[in-house]
């Protein structure tokens, strides 16, 4: 009897389990997230009114995610193609929460992307590694120091969810470190800052390799959960304002994600807990996946990139 009883027991907290979880991870959490992305994002400027590339001397991949050194390849692909001469790429990011886990040992986000970069065909020595940021502001402030010393056209290529981010912390840099001078700063964008950040589906978005496909897509709805959270309560710290007002929409799409998704703004109440719990296991247990399918996605690009510009890689 008292089996039976435990039995009964465990099923029903199964049942509450699993009748939790159906709230979450849901169609319309995803579509909330592509409404804040659509809104949320910085469009690309890199290309002039007729369709070509301009004229870049460096083209920047940042963080962890290798999709940004994908689209930075190929924009130092499309420049040799039309100019015939091959810009410098530079290689952004520390160490960060899911890089040291998924990561080479002791290899930096930094590193990371110019091994994939090399893996794409790229000269050696055009690759540089900023890789002592900790964040996105530090991060920032080393392109900036790098870029003080020789100016000229850079292009942040970087992934939608990033994007705003990027681009409100590089405007506001002056006015957080002291150490940036305004009239080189303001040097350094007469040079020109452009923007590559191409269009993105969920799909685009949740691979394996960048660890977002895993544990239902959970990182990935409390990243783009914590864009609007960022813009709002860090405006005058570390990013600058936004120069539009959001859409009524965007904000409620906001509030339910952010919700249900605390991950990346407060991270010890129990929803933050139980998914980082949750994102931490899967990470750790499909870490050979992670590796396999990098491999496989820049086996991929190679591809694409052999029949775009007619390479043989």
């Amino acid at each position: 009897m008292d089996g039976e009883y435990l039995f009964c027991k465990f099923q029903l907290k199964t049942f509450k389990f699993f009748s939790l979880m159906k709230k979450y991870f849901t169609k319309e959490d995803f579509i909330d997230m592509m409404l804040i992305l659509s809104v949320l994002k910085v469009e690309t400027t890199c290309f002039n009114a007729d369709g070509s590339v301009k004229r870049l001397r460096y083209v920047f991949c940042v963080d962890d995610d290798i999709t940004s050194a994908f689209y930075a390849m190929y924009i130092y692909y499309l420049v040799y193609t039309t100019y015939n001469y091959y810009p410098f790429l530079v290689c952004v990011g520390g160490r960060g929460m899911l890089s040291k886990f998924t990561n080479e040992k002791g290899e930096s986000e930094g590193m990371k992307l110019k091994r994939v970069c090399l893996g794409l065909g790229a000269r050696e020595e055009d690759i540089t590694v900023l890789d002592s940021g900790t964040n996105t502001g530090k991060n920032c402030l080393e392109v900036y120091q790098f870029l003080a010393k020789k100016p000229g056209r850079s292009c942040f290529c970087l992934t939608t969810r990033l994007s705003k981010r990027w681009e409100r912390t590089w405007v506001f840099l002056p006015k957080q470190y002291k150490e940036v001078d305004s009239y080189t700063f303001e040097m350094v964008n007469q040079a020109g800052i452009e923007y590559y950040v191409p269009s993105e589906t969920a799909d685009d978005m949740l691979q394996v390799y960048n660890g977002k496909g895993l544990a239902s897509g959970v990182m990935l709805l409390g990243e783009v959960a914590s864009i609007y959270n960022r813009c709002k309560f860090k405006e005058n710290i570390t990013q600058a304002p936004l120069e539009f007002e959001v859409p009524k929409d965007v904000v409620e799409a906001y509030n339910r994600l952010s919700r249900k998704y605390p991950l990346k703004i407060k991270i010890g109440c129990f929803n933050g807990l139980w998914q980082y719990a949750y994102a931490f296991c899967c990470v750790m247990f499909y870490r050979p996946w992670i590796k396999s399918d990098s491999i496989r996605a820049v086996k991929h690009v190679k591809t694409q990139f052999n029949k775009e510009f007619g390479l043989h890689l």
